[in-house]
Formats: structure tokens, C-alpha cells, sequence
């Protein structure tokens, strides 16, 4: 029989611990969070190790939402820094500032300019894209695809270009650009930026101190002042049903926990076994290092295939209080496709990724104090061709609702995953295409 009042919310990242939060706060229920590892965050988590704090990957807090915005404030208090925008992008051997700047694009190789002068008479002239590859060759031009696009694009998914649905575009290039008075989504939109410049003066909101798991540390803990229970190292195994009906979970020690409604964040693919949808793992690598460096970037892509990581982020350029004083650090992000070798035994790519970071100028060898890997599992979704037709499959019984990341198989930010919780909370919803309504936080 299942319990009436309790809301059973599965996964503790930023959009179930909004939710469950919000929940609580309104009263009326009995709230149980349930955890599979031994924090809450999800993928806003920050690792501590000898006085060095390294976030999975760079996050910062900027919406254009304005109960998002309420709600962040509300939970962090005064406990917030101000950073101005800081990113990059690594291309022909050199950083360049993003948005691209006319200066920078100046500088590089003619024999890059020059094709991409000629796909400006071209882009824009092809049918309908069939696939992603298709979609950034007829915004951007071959040449760009050439020599960012492609490389970048097998190096984080582990596919081809043409092997990916079109909304990975949207998903993870569109959004790439944050400030909505900057247009970059075809090539012409950047070539009239680079002649015509917007005045870029976002600006972004960060803990100050903690990392940014110092947010669902402080919703965790209005959770369990209002009543809520969060259980940490608590894995979900599958739903208990009944007539049609959710009436909770099961555990993977074969234990029940029952509830009138259960709010999944989990990855999908674990309520619903089968639907063949992939996740990346990601796998950071923490690096302490002895002296401040000179990486001004908040952080920084890397398309060419010939270097082992996709991004690097720069802790103290969120805040000095990620490392010790006089010190620095970096995070390396290396994706793992399905059946990469490489999740087993992350620790034979460190030789690798010191010399890589040596060769791009982030860091020496001899200033490294430690590397410290840490797995992440399921970052990101990848949108295969045929991604929309296996969501189309999944028929949740009544009672149960799909939210976040991981629980809606959707390629949100931070902002998205706290908008969708509000509107849950309040029983409403948000758009499943977040980012053609939203700019966000990463």
C-alpha cells in the first residue's frame, strides 16, 4: 500500500534537490531524496584534496529567467562573487577569446582564412541537414567543420559528425555563446560580429566559497531542516508499479521504497531498460600545481584530435579561494564514449595529458603537484539520428514525472534543471527545447 504523503525524488543534483526543496517548503508531504553516490550535486560537485577544491568542470551561475534568478539568490545569500566572462577556444595553435575577436582572427593561418572567405558565398544555400555535420558545414562552411568542428566533435562523442542529429548543434554549439547581444550561430553571424563588435560585459554569479557544490550543499540542508530526507550511496534499481500506476522504487539491495509519486533526475535509461539512448562518461582530471600560471580563460576548448582533452576550466579564475595562496590548478575533461578502455584505468592517460598540457602552453610538467583523476559517469546524452524516436517510445505510468538532465535525456544547464524544478514543484513544467527559450548558466 503506498504512502499517500511521501514524494519520492530519485538523483540529488541541482534539478531534484530544487524540487525536492521547494517541496518541503511548501509542506503538505513527506519528502525523500535517494542518492547513488556519497554527496549530493550530481554533476555539480566539487572535489577537495590538500587544500585544492576542483568543480566537475567549469559551472557559473547566469540566467536571463527571472525566478531563476530570484531562487539563486535566495538560497546562496550574500555568499556570492561577481566574475566577469572568461572563455576561450583553441584553435591552429593558438587561444583565442570567445566571442572571436577581429584582432585574433587576423593572426590566424591564411591557408584557414581564405576557405572561409569562400564559404561565405555558401552557407546558408544547402537543403534541409539530415544530420549535424550537415547542419555546421551549411552554417559555419566545410572549412570550419575542417578544423574544429569534426575533430572536436569525434573527440567528445566518439562519433562522427555525420552520425549525429542535428539538435547536437543546438545543444552544444548554439548555447555556446551566452550574452544574447552576440550572434555566432552561422558564419555570417560571426563575420559581421568580428566588423560590427556587440559590447560583451556579462557577467556571472559564483559561491564564494565551496565550489559550486556549495548550492545543493545549502538546498540539501534546507531540505532536511524542513523534514525532507536525503539518503546518500542509495542506487534506485527500477520502479515499482501497480494498475498502471507508480507506487515507488526499488533499491539495489531489495528494498522497497513506496510513494504516491516519484520524480526521476536519474538517467532515463535506468527507469527504462532498453531504449538504447547513450551517455558519455566523462572522466576529470584534477591538477594542483606548485605556481600561478598565466591561463587567463575561465575555460577553454580543444577541438584537435591530437590532444587528450576536450575542455579545460581554471578553478581560480572562479574564485581564489579553489586554491591555496600562490598556487593554481587546472581541470582536464576527458570524454569516455561507451566501451572506452580508458574508464578502467584512467590513470594510463597522465604521462599523456601532462605532455599535452605542457604542448599548449597550460601548464608545466615540473610545476604539477599531483593529478587526480575522478569518474563521472553519464555527463552528457548523445544525440544519435535516431535519439527522438527511442524518447518517443518511453510511456511513464501515471505518477511518475521525468526531470533534469539525465531524467529528461536533454542537454540542459544549471538554470534549466532549477527552472524545471520550480515549475514541477508548483505542478507545471518547462519546454523540453530549453535552449530555444533560455540563455544559461554552464
Amino acid at each position: 500500500m503506498a504512502i499517500a504523503e511521501r514524494k519520492i525524488v530519485v538523483g540529488a543534483g541541482v534539478a531534484g534537490l530544487t524540487l525536492a526543496e521547494r517541496l518541503c517548503a511548501g509542506g503538505g508531504c513527506e519528502v525523500t531524496v535517494l542518492e547513488g553516490e556519497d554527496s549530493p550535486g550530481g554533476l555539480a560537485r566539487t572535489f577537495t584534496r590538500e587544500g585544492f577544491s576542483f568543480d566537475i568542470g567549469p559551472h557559473r551561475f547566469h540566467t536571463s529567467d527571472t525566478a531563476v534568478q530570484s531562487y539563486l539568490l535566495e538560497i546562496l545569500g550574500s555568499e556570492i562573487t561577481a566574475i566577469p566572462r572568461a572563455s576561450s577556444v583553441y584553435i591552429a595553435g593558438r587561444y583565442q577569446d570567445w566571442p572571436l575577436s577581429l584582432g585574433g582572427v587576423t593572426k590566424l593561418p591564411f591557408s584557414m582564412l581564405l576557405p572561409s572567405a569562400f564559404d561565405l558565398l555558401r552557407v546558408g544555400t544547402r537543403g534541409t541537414p539530415a544530420s549535424f555535420a550537415d547542419h555546421i558545414i551549411a552554417r559555419y562552411g566545410r572549412n570550419l567543420y575542417r578544423h574544429f568542428f569534426r575533430g572536436y566533435t569525434r573527440k567528445f562523442t566518439g562519433l562522427d559528425g555525420s552520425e549525429l542529429h542535428t539538435d547536437w548543434a543546438a545543444a552544444g554549439v548554439d548555447r555556446a555563446v551566452i550574452d544574447r547581444k552576440v550572434k555566432a550561430d552561422s558564419l555570417l553571424s560571426l563575420a559581421r560580429s568580428l566588423v560590427f563588435p556587440s559590447p560583451v560585459t556579462t557577467s556571472f554569479i559564483y559561491p564564494e566559497r565551496g565550489g559550486i557544490q556549495r548550492f545543493p550543499d545549502l538546498l540539501a540542508e534546507r531540505i532536511e531542516a524542513s523534514g525532507g530526507t536525503i539518503r546518500l550511496s542509495t542506487r534506485v534499481e527500477g520502479l515499482l508499479e501497480d494498475g498502471g500506476a507508480v507506487r515507488g522504487v526499488r533499491l539495489s539491495d531489495g528494498s522497497e521504497v513506496e510513494g504516491s509519486e516519484v520524480f526521476w533526475s536519474a538517467p532515463v535509461t535506468e527507469a527504462f531498460p532498453g531504449l538504447e539512448l547513450h551517455f558519455i562518461d566523462t572522466i576529470v582530471y584534477n591538477v594542483a600545481l606548485r605556481a600561478r600560471t598565466d591561463n587567463a580563460y575561465q575555460w577553454c576548448y580543444f577541438g584537435e584530435p591530437g590532444i587528450c582533452f576536450s575542455r579545460l576550466s581554471i578553478p581560480r579564475n572562479f574564485s581564489e579561494a579553489m586554491v591555496p595562496r600562490g598556487a593554481d590548478s587546472l581541470v582536464a575533461e576527458v570524454t569516455c564514449p561507451p566501451g572506452d578502455p580508458l574508464w578502467d584505468s584512467p590513470s594510463s592517460m597522465i604521462q599523456r595529458l601532462m605532455e599535452d598540457l605542457g604542448r599548449v602552453g597550460a601548464a608545466a610538467p615540473e610545476d604539477i603537484l599531483f593529478i587526480s583523476p575522478e569518474k563521472v559517469r553519464r555527463s552528457y546524452p548523445v544525440y544519435t539520428l535516431d535519439y527522438k524516436e527511442r524518447l518517443a517510445a518511453i510511456r511513464p505510468p501515471a505518477g511518475l514525472r521525468l526531470l533534469g538532465r539525465c531524467g529528461t535525456f536533454w542537454y540542459n544547464n544549471m538554470d534549466h534543471s532549477i527552472s524545471q524544478g520550480l515549475a514541477m514543484a508548483s505542478g507545471g513544467d518547462v519546454p523540453r527545447e530549453f535552449w530555444k527559450t533560455s540563455v544559461g548558466t554552464r
